[in-house]
């Protein structure tokens, strides 16, 4: 592929104040920048025909991919899970600051996806801001797929993978869109609450926060290590349990936690209405706070 820089990609407009970095698209494969047109890859491959691959997705604030640590960190643990060897990390991690810097917002997606049985390809891209709901309305639908505490991380090495498998989440945001809902709420089969289809659950009961435990078999999401962090260092007051489908009928309010999603309210699951809380407020301030202290 033909190396381009950010500005041949760019576009810029003769006496205009817009920034370049507003105009450019960046779409890397194995670190080479190429256009889009060429950014592609054959049906053949396995990571489109049987959904091996790992992926991230790291939100962009101000040029700068938050947490991304962590998300490497989580990275690496995936790739290890399904038998990916000889990644450079390193290597992905400066790809992705390469995006992320010449962006105010939006994220910055990479996916190692497998070509044959050993080897891979590295795809790093830029995706414009998706609009969030200012609130959520969940309905509650079993995962059976999911492990849901019936195996932990330490039963099954592969518990916990951000796989590229994402096909059975995605059927239960359709069918909770085709309800009149927001999205789904997972549950397993004791009607615990897991997560969502593409992000964590927090709950708010007796002014506390509380986010479900891990050995659900739920993502190791970096947000909710963000948020367990807080309480650590008595930020806020957060907790680690489990609720059961009947017991939301008990909690003050729900909210939504992902890399897109620093805590959105949840204003009603199943035909249960909540009201807005003011811990949401302060759950997102905090993460407000922590991008500023971490942005270098």
């Amino acid at each position: 592929f033909k190396q381009k820089t950010a500005y041949e990609i760019g576009v810029r407009l003769v006496g205009s104040e817009m920034c370049i970095r507003d105009r450019i698209k960046m779409y890397l494969i194995d670190g080479v920048q190429v256009e889009k047109e060429d950014f592609i890859l054959p049906v053949e491959n396995i990571g489109v025909w049987r959904g091996d691959g790992i992926f991230e997705a790291i939100r962009i604030h101000e040029g700068y991919p938050f947490g991304i640590d962590l998300h490497i960190e989580r990275f690496k643990k995936s790739a290890s899970k399904v038998f990916f060897d000889d990644i450079n990390f390193e290597k992905i991690k400066k790809d992705i600051l390469l995006v992320a810097e010449n962006f105010q917002n939006g994220y910055v997606r990479t996916l190692i996806l497998r070509n044959e049985k050993d080897s891979f390809n590295v795809f790093c891209f830029y995706q414009p801001p998706i609009d969030v709901p200012a609130y959520f309305t969940l309905q509650t639908q079993k995962a059976y797929w999911q492990s849901g505490g019936d195996f932990i991380e330490q039963d099954v090495f592969n518990v916990g993978t951000k796989s590229t498998s994402y096909a059975m989440n995605i059927s239960h945001t359709r069918q909770a869109e085709l309800n009149g809902y927001t999205d789904a709420l997972l549950v397993n089969r004791e009607n615990i609450i897991l997560e969502g289809p593409t992000w964590t659950f927090g709950w708010i009961l007796n002014d506390k926060i509380h986010v479900p435990d891990l050995d659900l078999g739920i993502l190791d999401s970096i947000t909710r290590k963000y948020l367990i962090r807080f309480g650590e260092e008595k930020k806020l007051d957060v907790s680690i349990g489990r609720l059961v489908e009947d017991e939301l009928e008990t909690i003050q309010c729900g909210f939504v936690l992902s890399t897109a999603k620093h805590a959105i309210p949840v204003s009603k699951i199943n035909e249960i209405d909540y009201s807005h809380h003011p811990l949401i407020n302060e759950i997102q301030e905090t993460f407000k706070n922590e991008v500023n202290i971490e942005r270098p």
